[in-house]
């Protein structure tokens, strides 16, 4: 909204550069800060609930950030593009929307459960491992009893209950790099605040894994657009002798009304159906099917562009006007992209919805802001990785809008299609290999994923 009156008389002006960076900057903080607070902050209002109350709450929360997602791109796109001042209007109507929300969330206070800060997570983090990579690489100094009071809070019980028992630790195992934090060896925190850092790591390890699942992702708002210009989007209507032009951008609604639709069907169907007969599906094996969908959603993007190439070289080729360009296009309608777009969603109902399920349950307590806001960086850092993949292929694979159909656009779905089936074995081999050494009991079940 501030974009559209700093520069409401020449909104092309470079004047308007440096306020446009700004917004966009306190854009991305604001939305990173919501992102990696209010999935876990529900959360803790409902987790006394159990398993199913989480599981319940983290397919609601997506279902609510799809559905607002669906308002703006659909109510907000059409005031800001077809009404007088439309831009500025539409984004005066989505800061009523937050201010309205900011005072829903206020008036919900008393009913709040609260856990108030005990320091900087962050900063503990950062002591931990400059103790770490001190004490690795330095002489063991003097022991202090210091420890960290956030990333300790919630297990100190345990560790002064093995206190008296602790075994000494085995002297033919030696010590990864981050034991060195650790009061025994040399270092100032407690064995529960360093053991916590390392979990988040594993986590972090899980996110890298999803990286492929975040490409696919990414291509909702770049490659399908770009393949869907270049698939028939006229419509004949009766009556008339124009035909209708389907946005391009209306296929990306698919996704969104999907989710919409499943999410539902899996909360209040499946899961309870399965439930019932004695079947429950783990958070890492709902991760894996989202993988998979991830994957057909690649494949089918990369068949359906093969086959429109086919098409435009036998000569089965239009021209259409899209917005004042001319765009080459084959004769396939615009419709077959339904399918790659609702495969996505189903990704997204599977690996998107575990994924923050599993970052707020498999984290210590005292991390999961932390891993929340680790979860959303990924899709970040995706868009980033898709950005530099599509930049390299360019000048190969990727041509264009006029020699569009001399590129290989295909072959750039199917490289992603091979990177999330690397990704989707790798994933699916290890979950078996952890499934098979829980049954003979080899590694400890810390948690139900």
């Amino acid at each position: 909204m501030a974009s559209g009156v700093l520069c409401h008389w020449s909104p092309a002006s470079s004047s308007c550069v440096s306020e446009t960076y700004g917004i966009l900057i306190c854009v991305g903080i604001a939305g990173g800060t919501v992102r990696a607070n209010i999935p876990s902050f529900g959360a803790e209002q409902v987790k006394y609930g159990g398993a199913d109350s989480l599981r319940k709450f983290f397919n609601w929360y997506y279902w609510c950030v799809n559905t607002g997602s669906l308002l703006g791109v659909g109510a907000l796109s059409y005031v800001a593009l077809d009404m007088t001042d439309g831009f500025l209007r539409a984004f005066a109507g989505a800061g009523g929307c937050l201010l309205m929300a900011l005072m829903l969330f206020a008036f919900g206070r008393p009913y709040y459960i609260v856990h108030r800060p005990a320091g900087s997570v962050l900063r503990s983090i950062l002591c931990i491992l400059h103790d770490a990579i001190g004490g690795r690489c330095c002489q063991p100094r003097q022991t202090s009893i210091q420890s960290s009071p956030v990333l300790e809070r919630h297990s100190n019980l345990v560790s002064q209950q093995s206190v008296g028992h602790r075994n000494p630790a085995p002297t033919a195992q030696s010590p990864s790099w981050l034991d060195y934090a650790k009061i025994r060896y040399g270092g100032s925190h407690h064995d529960s605040a360093v053991e916590d850092v390392k979990r988040l790591g594993i986590i972090l390890l899980l996110f890298f894994c999803l990286l492929p699942y975040w490409l696919v992702f990414f291509q909702i708002e770049t490659g399908f657009q770009e393949q869907g210009l270049h698939l028939k989007i006229g419509f004949p209507q009766d009556g008339k002798a124009s035909n209708f032009n389907m946005p391009t951008a209306w296929l990306s609604l698919f996704d969104q009304v999907f989710i919409l639709a499943l999410i539902p069907l899996m909360n209040g169907v499946v899961y309870p159906t399965l439930d019932k007969i004695g079947v429950r599906v783990s958070l890492l094996t709902r991760i894996a099917i989202g993988m998979g969908f991830s994957l057909l959603a690649a494949v089918s993007a990369g068949v359906l562009e093969f086959f429109s190439v086919q098409r435009w070289r036998e000569g089965h080729g239009i021209i259409q006007v899209i917005h004042n360009w001319t765009y080459n296009a084959s004769d396939i309608s615009l419709l077959w992209q339904v399918p790659q777009y609702c495969l996505v969603g189903s990704a997204e109902v599977f690996a998107g919805v575990a994924g923050l399920e599993f970052a707020y349950s498999a984290a210590p307590r005292p991390l999961q802001g932390v891993a929340m806001g680790m979860f959303s960086a990924m899709e970040g850092v995706g868009s980033l990785l898709g950005t530099t993949l599509i930049s390299a292929l360019s000048p190969v694979w990727i041509r264009h809008d006029s020699q569009h159909f001399q590129g290989h656009l295909d072959y750039y779905f199917f490289l992603l299609a091979g990177i999330q089936g690397v990704a989707f074995v790798f994933f699916a081999s290890w979950l078996l290999v952890r499934r098979y050494r829980i049954v003979r009991q080899e590694i400890p079940v810390g948690i139900t994923t």
